[in-house]
């Protein structure tokens, strides 16, 4: 019994690690507080009134990369990705952006929201 108790409690600790991580956290509306988003991957979140979140990746292969931005009320847009140098726009767009990035720099994707909206940021390679 105490096996079958401590491998549920061992499952459900690693499924509730594993939801975590898809999910922003607050605050993450600094380049300091930014929330990590794997490549390849996605991450939900929640967006109040004139919210900011940030959230970082290294880029694992030099080549393209898009972010797609899905939410429910349009509130949210993907206003601006940054380079490494924490300065340099590499693209501005409302729902998609296709950027170029070099292995293994540290980049930035800033959201910024109009409006209440629950949104998924996806970074893939392409």
């Amino acid at each position: 019994m105490k096996k079958i108790l401590l491998a549920l409690t061992l499952v459900f600790a690693l499924s509730s690690s594993a939801f975590a991580a898809n999910t922003e956290t607050e605050p993450n509306d600094t380049i300091a507080t930014a929330d990590t988003l794997e490549v390849n991957s996605s991450i939900s979140g929640k967006a109040d009134n004139n919210d900011v979140d940030i959230f970082v990746f290294v880029a694992n292969q030099t080549g393209k990369m898009r972010t797609n931005l899905t939410n429910k009320n349009q509130s949210v847009a993907p206003y601006v990705v940054l380079a490494s140098d924490k300065t340099t726009s590499l693209a501005e767009s409302s729902g998609e952006a296709e950027f170029e990035v070099v292995a293994g720099e540290t980049y930035y994707i800033k959201l910024i929201s109009f409006g209440k909206s629950d949104y998924t940021l996806s970074l893939n390679n392409l």
